[in-house]
């Protein structure tokens, strides 16, 4: 129990390192492309912090695996170059102590990624794309940068604003065009802003103290206004629509129907934390079949290893989509190839591990 114990230690520890780096490379890309498209207008930046939780919550389906068995295997390959695995086996611990502990971290693994793809992955993308259409709309004017044209609405709108106030919710001095079909309208003001009407949720642009042109380009019937205050409605992004979307699709959803696309969700969300489960023992399996010595080259076979399995299980996926394989089979023989496989790496291991040699008989 102790050594179980202290094994586990060494695992979690080898994944904590792992799963930190990642989170952080992740976290900064992530971050630095939002910012990106914040600067570019394309997203509101009052959104950024929001959009970033909950892509890194359903990343956290791949990067548990990923380190996890990442970290299995740099634990084993330490235990052995410092000779602490020869100590446990002379003590009477064999690979089963290590198979065992891998075993309870892939459940805990499995119990987290299965969370996240059957309940929590659906709700935040399905979020996320209410966010993304809404942001689309925020950003249109949020968007517009001191002597910068920003066009929106497929070029039917032009903004430009000379500066923008020190606390950057007002435009200063600014010009707008507006083309209607053959009419194009012109606007300058001297401040702008954006604003959100409570009772129906649209968002307007309202500019102060200007004058408006309206009317045909070479025309002499141009209609001038002078105003006080004039509202110019964002044009709303249309709601995505995601009800004939399954990824989107709750998973409780899914198991109401029976038709071919639904099953192949219901089957590629079970698989993933089915995988998170195995994977954990294919680490301890080859990093024991293969050496310390080496160990580099052992890695690149596990890694490969890991990559063949997930690649396999997403050509399973498209190969149910395409119905050429069967969806009520789906992809559990993927998960029996893999589990095979096993059961090979540790007869090959139990041959290779150093036993006793016998002594010479007397005469």
């Amino acid at each position: 129990m102790i050594l179980q114990r202290y094994v586990m230690g060494e695992f979690v520890r080898a994944f904590a390192m792992i799963i930190g780096g990642l989170v952080v490379i992740y976290f900064s890309t992530r971050f630095a492309s939002y910012l990106g498209q914040a600067a570019d207008g394309k997203i509101a930046p009052a959104h950024i912090a929001q959009m970033l939780g909950l892509k890194m919550l359903v990343s956290m389906k791949d990067l548990v695996p990923m380190s996890l068995f990442l970290g299995i295997f740099a634990a084993i390959v330490r235990l052995q170059r410092d000779s602490e695995l020869t100590a446990m086996r002379a003590a009477g611990a064999g690979p089963g102590l290590l198979l065992g502990a891998a075993l309870k971290l892939g459940l805990v693994s499995a119990l987290i990624v299965g969370g996240i793809t059957l309940y929590a992955e659906p709700r935040a993308e399905g979020v996320l794309q209410e966010i993304k259409d809404q942001t689309e709309n925020e950003a249109t004017i949020a968007g517009v940068k001191a002597g910068r044209f920003k066009e929106i609405s497929g070029g039917r709108r032009i903004f430009y604003a000379e500066q923008i106030a020190q606390n950057a919710k007002l435009l200063e001095e600014t010009f707008v065009q507006v083309r209607d079909g053959g009419d194009v309208g012109l606007m300058r003001s001297d401040q702008a802003f954006v604003e959100t009407d409570a009772a129906s949720g649209d968002r307007f642009a309202v500019f102060l103290d200007g004058i408006s042109y309206a009317g045909q380009p070479g025309a002499l019937d141009y209609v001038i206004t002078n105003f006080g205050k004039y509202a110019l409605r964002i044009e709303a992004h249309a709601p995505t629509d995601l009800s004939d979307q399954l990824n989107y699709m709750k998973t409780g959803d899914l198991l109401k129907y029976e038709a071919p696309g639904f099953t192949t969700e219901l089957q590629w969300r079970i698989a993933q934390p089915v995988a998170a489960l195995l994977l954990p023992l294919l680490a301890v399996l080859i990093a024991l079949v293969g050496n310390s010595q080496n160990w580099y080259l052992w890695l690149l076979t596990a890694v490969s290893g890991y990559f063949a399995y997930n690649n396999i299980l997403g050509v399973g996926k498209a190969l149910m989509k395409k119905e050429v394989l069967p969806p009520d089979i789906g992809l559990w023989p993927i998960h029996i190839v893999l589990v095979g496989a096993l059961v090979a790496l540790w007869h090959l291991q139990r041959r290779r591990r150093p036993g006793r040699k016998s002594r010479p008989a007397t005469a």
